[in-house]
């Protein structure tokens, strides 16, 4: 114990010593750690999502697989209302069943008092914390409360922004103050890391048929908009039910089935790793984890090229130091206690400093707090892992420490490690060559995303919700949005533009035969095509003036017509032909075709089907949001329409967005990955630059005499460049190429989450490598330039 003492005693003296770049090592590790145990936690958290789910293994999300008429067999994750219940009532494996389906994001509803409280809303059937238990801190039990129409349970993170009084209390929605709840109860906020929505507000389901007149929640065809899950008896195997469900189907509406050239079957997919499933969130807990490996190696290479750059420095005391009896083992606890002290004791504080210093950045780029992402599980896992670097740091150092001769407690030490040095520096320009490579394809990427040709005019348009806007309201900002000098038009939809359409069947009315799903926009208004710049190919647009004949027409795309060519066989032009469509009454009579536009994420599951739109009135109940094209688009004038919709919409104000940023909002993933891959890249540069600052100037330091020397004999600046740039080169050149390589390989696999992507040319990571190995020999060169206009009779002196 006391000689534990005694050995950080010394290590805290030695921490201000010249010519061990105490400094430069432990805020390199810092940074390191920082990122290293953030983007590893990161990974922890991702492949620990809905462990608060008991018996997780045996839990199942009953997915859709669907084939209709001349395609193959297709994956929908979702369900209809019937499917849940129906499945438990003919398998007595399932012990338990549950559906839910959203209703509002971000709803704010106002309480008696009209005090306002918002957060996502879903319809939720009483089973439901049956399969995600919760706690219920008060009200009515969930099994009769979820039962009744009209009933309501909030989140404990909700309530406590209104307190105790809200429970019994009504509250109305604010654009639609009709459709009213009582809250009933505060259940326990539901976990971060979980695939389930973030679920604020608990409707009965019951309210579903108040809301829409109808009874989807026990729908059993179409409508499949819920999430249905199921837990089986320990011990089940899923395949055993399918007989069952294929059963149950085929009872109730097999022959409609049948009459639509339809098959419909059940997939139960295991929620145990169902984040992970999709390519996107496996793709990019890859990219983490592997990135977060890299930055904490680069920080314990470089700690390691500083301590063995500064044996020359050290050499004479530690021979001193085994002179007088020291043991290797002694040399290993005294290099041991330094890494302890510069690791554990400084850099992991201001690690953890740096982290919770900028949670804000942080908390913004990977969507959940540091609470949920540093739980007490994941920071023992951190400390462990800290423990693991003092050890590598304090046992290779200490192991080299341990070879130098005691002779050299009485005269210079000249051994240099280089190769040793060197072989650190290869990793460090490897690491640093592939993060640069990654940053700009990343950075390549998600620029194609943002700026591809969707098919319509996106990037100078606003977007303005209409959700409880009156009739009035609405013309007047219409009225006013037109007479604007500045907006070059102004239009209103149903769809958000950013998103992905629902979807509905084109059928047969005479055979009810289904042919195929399409991508329904449902309602437009007049400029439509106009407003988005939307070639139209064949026919005419709608035409306002005659409203009674728009309400039976519809304009479809040009996939729409190939694909009706090959599975209804039609011939010659679509113009004049009617066709049936769920969702709307028909016949409807095609007037217009128009160039194929893209809406939603241009994933590796982007919406390739085919769309169709119709007339609405600007009073339509469908019609959602206006859209707004400027001439000019800048602060200035987004905020003088901004104030016009204020002026003009005042029972429920609303918000002007750009449309341009609400597409680009599909990519957030994307863009916050590349934000951490440029702070990471740039401090692993930073990294690497520090270590080869330390080699050339151990370099220099050790051959000063040399220099000295051969400047006296008439070499130029350009003869010295080359003593210490021709192993540099030998060296870099070999570790930028194969890290180029990695990262080729590695974005082959990034770009798979994306059904747009770039192409990976190869002068792309040439370009990236020069950049590298520019700046390896721009520093080089500058440092040997300063050692080069020493004065060499100084240098000689030294000697």
């Amino acid at each position: 114990m006391k000689n534990g003492s005694l050995k950080m005693k010394r290590a805290i003296k030695s921490l201000f010593r010249k010519g061990q770049s105490n400094f430069t090592k432990i805020l390199c590790l810092s940074i390191g750690l920082a990122i290293g145990l953030t983007m590893l936690a990161e990974v922890i958290y991702e492949r620990s999502a809905d462990s608060f789910i008991p018996r997780l293994e045996d839990t199942y999300q009953i997915q859709e697989n669907y084939k209709m008429k001349g395609e193959g067999w297709h994956n929908f994750p979702q369900c209809s209302g019937a499917h849940a219940p129906g499945i438990k009532s003919v398998c007595p494996e399932v012990e338990a069943a549950t559906r839910y389906t959203w209703l509002r994001e971000s709803a704010t509803f106002v309480t008696e008092d009209n005090e306002e409280l918002t957060g996502n809303t879903f319809l939720c059937d009483s089973s439901f914390f049956d399969v995600f238990p919760r706690k219920v801190f008060m009200g009515e039990d969930p099994k009769t409360g979820l039962n009744k129409t009209g009933q309501a349970y909030i989140s404990e993170k909700l309530f406590k922004t209104v307190g105790q009084e809200i429970i019994g209390k009504t509250i109305s929605l604010r654009v639609n103050k009709a459709f009213r709840l009582t809250v009933i109860g505060v259940f326990e906020d539901l976990p971060e890391n979980t695939h389930l929505n973030k679920i604020d507000i608990m409707v009965a389901m019951p309210t579903a048929q108040q809301l829409w007149g109808w009874d989807s929640p026990n729908n059993i065809i179409g409508n499949d908009r819920y999430l249905g899950y199921i837990r089986l008896r320990h011990g089940t195997n899923p395949d055993d039910l399918q007989g069952r469900m294929d059963q149950w189907i085929e009872d109730r509406v097999g022959q409609k089935l049948k009459e639509a050239g339809t098959q419909v079957r059940f997939n139960l997919q295991p929620v145990k790793g169902i984040y992970l499933q999709s390519d996107n969130n496996r793709v990019m807990n890859f990219v983490f984890l592997g990135f977060g490996i890299i930055m904490l190696l680069v920080s314990v290479f470089n700690y390691i090229l500083l301590v063995i750059s500064s044996m020359v420095n050290r050499a004479k005391s530690i021979a001193t130091y085994r002179c007088y009896g020291a043991e290797s083992k002694d040399i290993y606890k005294m290099i041991l206690s330094e890494s302890f002290l510069h690791i554990f004791c400084i850099s992991l504080p201001l690690a953890i400093l740096l982290i919770f210093g900028s949670q804000n950045i942080l908390q913004e780029q990977i969507g959940h707090s540091l609470k949920s992402l540093f739980p007490f599980s994941t920071v023992i896992v951190c400390i462990l892992i800290t423990l693991a670097i003092i050890g590598i740091c304090g046992w290779l150092p200490g192991y080299l420490y341990t070879k130098i001769p005691l002779t050299y407690a009485y005269r210079r030490y000249t051994e240099n490690k280089r190769r040793w040095k060197l072989a650190l520096l290869f990793v460090q320009f490897l690491m640093t060559s592939f993060f640069i490579s990654i940053l700009v394809v990343i950075g390549l990427q998600y620029n194609k995303l943002t700026n591809y040709n969707l098919g319509f005019n996106y990037k100078n348009t606003l977007m303005i919700d209409l959700d409880g806007v009156n009739k009035n309201e609405r013309e007047r900002c219409y009225q006013e949005l037109k007479k604007d000098l500045n907006v070059s038009g102004v239009t209103w939809a149903t769809h958000n533009m950013a998103d992905i359409p629902s979807g509905d069947n084109v059928w047969n009315a005479e055979t009810n035969e289904e042919y195929t799903n399409i991508s329904n926009l449902f309602s437009v208004g007049d400029d439509f095509f106009h407003t988005f710049e939307i070639p139209v190919v064949e026919g005419r647009t709608f035409t306002p003036v005659a409203v009674d004949s728009l309400s039976k027409e519809v304009m479809v795309d040009r996939d729409f017509v190939k694909k009706m060519e090959q599975v209804a066989g039609w011939k010659g032009s679509a113009i004049g032909k009617t066709v049936h469509i769920t969702s709307h009454r028909g016949p409807y009579t095609i007037i217009g075709i128009y160039d194929h536009i893209q809406t939603g994420s241009l994933t590796s599951g982007m919406n390739l089907r085919p769309t169709v739109m119709y007339y609405g009135t600007i009073n339509s109940p469908w019609i959602e949001r206006f859209y707004v094209r400027l001439n000019r688009f800048d602060s200035d004038h987004i905020q003088r329409i901004q104030q016009l919709v204020d002026n003009t919409i005042k029972e429920n104000p609303k918000q002007v967005l750009m449309l341009r940023m609400e597409i680009g909002n599909n990519y957030d993933q994307l863009k916050h990955v590349r934000n951490s891959v440029l702070f990471a890249g740039i401090s692993i540069l930073l990294i690497a630059l520090a270590g080869l600052i330390a080699y050339i100037l151990d370099e220099v330091g050790r051959r000063r005499s040399e220099i000295a020397i051969r400047a006296i004999f008439g070499a130029t600046l350009k003869d010295l460049q080359k003593i210490f740039q021709k192993n540099l080169i030998y060296m870099a050149v070999p570790g930028i190429l194969i890290g180029a390589l990695a990262a080729w390989k590695v974005s082959q696999y990034i770009l798979q989450m994306f059904s747009v992507k770039i192409d990976l040319t190869w002068y792309l990571f040439v370009g990236c490598m020069l950049f590298v190995l520019l700046v390896v020999l721009s520093v080089a060169s500058m440092l040997v330039y300063r050692a080069a206009r020493a004065n060499p009779t100084e240098n000689l002196r030294t000697e």
